[in-house]
């Protein structure tokens, strides 16, 4: 797979909002996606749209929409919204750059899916699809180029014509949207825009994923649309029990289709069937039942030497500003005060940047007024200290692809059995400066057993995390018991072992 890191052009930005720009991953009528680095070395992509969009009123209505669309949904197997400034003269949005390629383009190169990871892009596309319909939203573009096969799992992308189903949406009325193929028959005859015609499109991509071949075939853009309104899709050689699913995606009548929802538990089921055939009978089921997709998803972590080459250039310009400033230090000892105050990154001027509420900000001091650092590939090295509840309140909630994947990794186990802990629920947060991973418990006060299951489970989860992305920047976790009858509790820590052995946790009480 080519380098999708492409080099920047004579007049590209070098930076975008907070972002700096290391160069180009792709550009399209309506914009241009950009690959950047945001303060603390994310790798993120930051679409900006053209200047002569820019200037049209219309289409700047369209881009804010796509905005607010964005923030409102979140869910497996899709990609946050990080930032965006829909009012800059070029406005643009971030999300978390995910790598990996497209379907389309892994079909083409290595043939159809097959197999447990067949049942996993399954699963994984229809959760995402139930959780943008759960939000209000139709996504109207489903189709191979829209969905990336990261390391860890598929992502749904683009969310730039879809259509918000609370009667508030700006597209142009009488304009046929969505890519010829991946059309559902209602929206020829009508423009009738409807999860239902998600639902359709995700039948086509997942024929189109087992055999390799368009169900619909391929030709004039006319004639493509009479067979999706006629004529029957080419499906042979998908398996029968999926075969099932997708043929009911793909009935004329959108009232007869499923919903994404009852795709999503019945590709769960035929996913956890995958999943015991291939175990061997000596051994258990997966402890991460729960995130059946990332546990059977076995795409390979291809990385770009574009970021590397570019992070390198940003940590040798880091210690050349450190040795100056030390420099500097030296020559006027005793002659400067350091003054504390707002940190520039927290500012938001009028008209600036919009980032996405969470808990807090990333803090950087906790109670015992440390500042701690983070290291990629779970090699947090952080000053002495052990974590807080202080340090807990500060974390934040899931913001990439890999702190999203990180409740399903943890699994269910014991833990989580509905009959011995009917009213148990887990909040997961993170604190990236002290590289931390909080997990709260609440519902009923854990035992002992509870206590070491869910740090020896957070463990092994975190530790296959680390192994799907290697520059995860979190190396230690802490359990928080919500429900003792004097309040909030730290009960464990510990960082990620290679071996998970429980006798080596560290049991705070």
């Amino acid at each position: 797979m080519p380098t999708r890191v492409h080099p920047a052009r004579p007049g590209d930005p070098v930076r975008i909002g907070p972002y700096r720009i290391i160069g180009r991953l792709g550009s399209g009528g309506m914009g241009t996606v950009h690959a950047a680095l945001d303060p603390d070395g994310l790798r993120v992509a930051v679409k900006l749209i053209h200047p002569a969009q820019a200037d049209d009123d219309e289409f700047r209505a369209r881009f804010k929409r796509e905005v607010e669309v964005s923030r409102r949904i979140s869910g497996p197997c899709l990609v946050p919204l990080l930032a965006a400034d829909t009012n800059a003269a070029a406005p643009w949005l971030a999300t978390e750059y995910i790598p990996g390629p497209t379907l389309g383009q892994h079909i083409t190169a290595n043939g159809p899916l097959s197999g447990a990871r067949l049942y996993a892009l399954a699963a994984g596309t229809a959760a995402a699809l139930a959780a943008v319909h759960a939000a209000g939203v139709a996504h109207r573009d489903v189709k191979p180029a829209n969905i990336v096969l990261a390391p860890s799992g598929p992502r749904v992308l683009d969310f730039g014509i879809a259509h918000a189903l609370d009667g508030t949406s700006v597209t142009r009325t009488g304009v046929l949207t969505g890519t010829t193929g991946w059309i559902s028959p209602e929206a020829y005859r009508t423009g009738t825009t409807v999860p239902a015609g998600d639902v359709f499109a995700w039948g086509a991509l997942i024929a189109y994923a087992a055999t390799g071949l368009l169900p619909f075939g391929t030709g004039a853009p006319d004639t493509v649309a009479y067979r999706v309104i006629s004529g029957e899709p080419d499906t042979a050689g998908m398996p029968d029990d999926l075969l099932a699913l997708v043929t009911s995606a793909l009935a004329k009548a959108p009232d007869d289709r499923p919903s994404a929802a009852t795709l999503t538990g019945k590709c769960t089921a035929l996913l956890a069937t995958q999943t015991t055939q291939a175990l061997h009978p000596e051994t258990d089921l997966p402890t991460a039942v729960n995130n059946l997709v990332t546990a059977q998803w076995d795409m390979p972590a291809l990385d770009d030497p574009a970021w590397q080459a570019s992070a390198g250039r940003r940590k040798r310009r880091t210690i050349a500003v450190v040795i100056g400033a030390a420099a500097l230090s030296g020559a006027l000892a005793g002659g400067l005060l350091f003054q504390t105050g707002s940190n520039p990154r927290t500012k938001s001027p009028t008209g600036g940047p919009a980032f996405l509420p969470s808990p807090t900000a990333d803090a950087t001091n906790s109670s015992h007024g440390a500042v701690r650092s983070h290291s990629p590939a779970g090699t947090a090295k952080k000053d002495p200290g052990e974590a807080s509840l202080t340090a807990w309140k500060e974390s934040r909630s899931a913001r990439t692809p890999a702190e999203n994947d990180a409740l399903g990794a943890m699994g269910t186990g014991a833990w989580l059995d509905p009959v011995a802990y009917p009213d148990f629920n887990r909040a997961i947060t993170f604190h990236r400066q002290r590289g931390e991973v909080y997990i709260a418990a609440s519902g009923r006060e854990l035992s002992p057993v509870a206590v070491q299951e869910v740090a020896s489970t957070a463990c092994l989860g975190l530790r296959d995390l680390i192994k799907s992305y290697p520059d995860f920047p979190y190396n230690e976790y802490i359990v928080v018991d919500t429900a003792r009858q004097e309040g909030p509790s730290i009960v464990w820590e510990d960082d990620v072992t290679p071996s998970c052995d429980a006798t080596g946790l560290r049991n705070r009480h």
